[in-house]
């Protein structure tokens, strides 16, 4: 499962309010001076609407690297065993009914034998009883994998909800993290807004601070205990 599919945010931002109009041009006066890429600073212009990539910093942090990689792998396993179970039971299912189809063509020849007197009718009595014997085989097995079906299905749900909890925790996790990084790197309302990437069309690289909103992320992730 892709990182950007499994831990992509759609909502367009997390705002916070500015400050006033002489901090900005202050503040705007000292950064203007300053060529260094917005990796290695800690701030653009106060007043700013900046952004950040989600999707990199989950891809590239500390959380991801120590548990979303574990999980994302947990998943895919889950998958490839969905995948087994569903074409097992149908390779099963369409071998019954394979088997339960030539039981009906060798009744059918039976009678046909029987009407046109090829068979005596001891022999014809024989082999409609074993028939008969076979029948009840195949709707005994067929009985049988409808209820081993039921079970694994059951069970794989049971499975399948449990994966969907835990990415759910992780991105609450990451969301809570981000939060609080945000909150303290914008705790002098520097930046008037700060938008998700997924909804800025076009904009200054110099304005994306995801690299200094990961470096806070990082520091403020703890292991899950």
């Amino acid at each position: 499962m892709k990182k950007t599919l499994l831990f992509a945010f759609a909502a367009a931002a997390m705002l916070t309010s500015c400050g006033g109009a002489d901090k900005k041009s202050e503040e705007g006066a000292a950064v203007a001076a300053d060529s260094t890429q917005v990796a290695t600073v800690e701030c653009v212009a106060s007043g700013d609407v900046v952004y950040i990539d989600l999707d990199y910093i989950m891809a590239s942090s500390k959380l991801y690297e120590a548990e979303g990689k574990a999980l994302e792998e947990k998943m895919a396993s889950f998958q490839q065993k969905m995948t087994t179970s569903q074409e097992s039971w149908a390779k099963k299912e369409q071998n019954l009914a394979a088997e339960y189809n030539r039981l009906q063509n060798d009744a059918a020849k039976l009678q046909e034998e029987y009407s046109k007197g090829l068979i005596t009718s001891l022999n014809a009595q024989q082999k409609q009883e074993e028939l008969q014997k076979k029948g009840e085989s195949i709707q005994a097995r067929m009985a049988n994998l409808e209820s081993t079906v039921q079970s694994e299905a059951r069970s794989l749900q049971t499975e399948e909800q449990q994966l969907a909890e835990e990415q759910m925790v992780l991105m609450n996790r990451f969301q809570d993290l981000t939060r609080r990084a945000i909150e303290q790197i914008n705790g002098d309302k520097r930046y008037k807004m700060i938008l998700n990437a997924v909804s800025v069309v076009d904009a200054d690289p110099t304005l994306n601070i995801s690299e200094l909103v990961l470096a806070k992320v990082n520091e403020l992730y703890t292991p899950a205990e």
